[in-house]
């Protein structure tokens, strides 16, 4: 797609987002984040999932076989596996070969499958993405991995409360850089919550990924009764104002290369309120571990559950076309630092990626493009 193609197709997606918006009808699926498993080995400081019961289950197999087989996902471009930890399930390799298998007839579309892991379970990562990196890459998919990393040496192992975590993800990284050099399709990154803890260690964490080519996803934590289940926390993970002076030096600095976000997390730290456009719920889903539906994992706006009804059902029910009208109105959505959901609704919000286009120049708008994952949108 040539530059004027590109310029043609961000006009008529912004226009077309501010007619979903208004009216709340949806857009297409084109990506969802399933939260495959609440089971996770870390008790990291800036997250409660861990604390859910053990006895607790998690959707079967067949229930997200069921959800992947859905016509809203003819149109997804990108699937997201998060948990807990993921690499916890024993059947995650039949799921991603299930994925793997179906993407011809159910969603040909589907470019990207990435997965969220501490890093923790070395021998089921390495052996799981030797087995599923090559069917993937025949189907032209990447497998993007992106590793819980929160501080260098003994920090990590502090924010993540789990003794020796720096080792092991150290050993599954230099397993995946391995497996990285014959597969171009295995994307590799490093994923970091900033909290008071880490706040003094950014620039090491940034250093360590450019030194081994890791693409970087470094944001402030996220408080919510939802996602993360850690209203209880927010007096503990509240920034000083020194931290906040740390994470606002830190993001007008070289280090940090996702221009876009970088202009709307500093706005947020300067000014106290995010602004910034957002799609959840009009081209994007999530979906808990026990079958809940939510336009966005932040708010606790329960749109249905998968074994109750369709996928279809949910994502053009009345609930989510009320959810779509108020997006970006919600008290949560004026804090809300979620990098995932803002490189999401870029492209299909148009209007913002366009004039970022018209400021960077051609090349360096391409470089933003594929640093954030967002070709596939355009």
């Amino acid at each position: 797609m040539n530059t004027f193609q590109r310029v043609g197709k961000l006009i008529g997606n912004g226009i077309r987002y501010r007619y979903l918006k208004k009216t709340g009808h949806p857009y297409r699926l084109e990506a969802i984040s399933l939260e495959i498993t609440h089971r996770c080995i870390c008790q990291c400081s800036m997250c409660n999932i861990w604390k859910i019961p053990a006895h607790v289950q998690d959707l079967a197999f067949t229930d997200w076989l069921k959800l992947l087989s859905s016509p809203e996902l003819q149109y997804l471009k990108e699937l997201d596996l998060t948990g807990g930890e993921p690499f916890l399930r024993d059947d995650l390799g039949k799921l991603l070969q299930e994925i793997c298998d179906r993407q011809p007839t159910d969603f040909p579309g589907l470019r990207t499958v990435a997965i969220t892991t501490n890093g923790i379970l070395t021998e089921r990562i390495l052996n799981g993405t030797r087995e599923i990196i090559a069917p993937l890459r025949d189907r032209g998919i990447d497998l993007v991995l992106a590793c819980g990393m929160d501080g260098v040496g003994d920090l990590h192992d502090r924010v993540r409360n789990y003794p020796g975590a720096w080792q092991r993800l150290q050993e599954t990284l230099a397993g995946l850089y391995s497996l990285r050099k014959e597969n171009p399709n295995l994307v590799l990154g490093i994923k970091t919550t900033v909290v008071p803890l880490n706040a003094h260690d950014l620039d090491r964490i940034a250093d360590y990924a450019a030194e081994h080519g890791l693409f970087t996803i470094i944001s402030p934590r996220i408080i919510t009764s939802n996602r993360f289940k850690n209203s209880d926390r927010e007096a503990e993970l509240r920034f000083r104002p020194e931290e906040l002076e740390m994470l606002i030096r830190f993001y007008e600095g070289p280090q940090f290369a996702w221009s876009g976000h970088r202009e709307t997390l500093l706005g947020f730290l300067k000014n106290g309120r995010m602004k910034k456009n957002c799609s959840a719920g009009v081209n994007y889903l999530f979906v808990r571990h026990n079958g809940d539906v939510f336009a966005c994992p932040i708010l606790p706006v329960v749109l249905g559950n998968v074994t109750d009804q369709t996928l279809e059902e949910i994502y053009r029910s009345q609930a989510a076309a009320r959810f779509r009208k108020q997006v970006g109105k919600f008290p949560a959505c004026s804090v809300c630092t979620e990098p995932g959901l803002e490189r999401i609704s870029w492209p299909l919000e148009g209007f913002a990626l366009l004039g970022r286009m018209a400021t960077m120049g051609t090349k360096g708008f391409d470089r933003l493009v594929r640093h954030m994952g967002i070709d596939k949108y355009l």
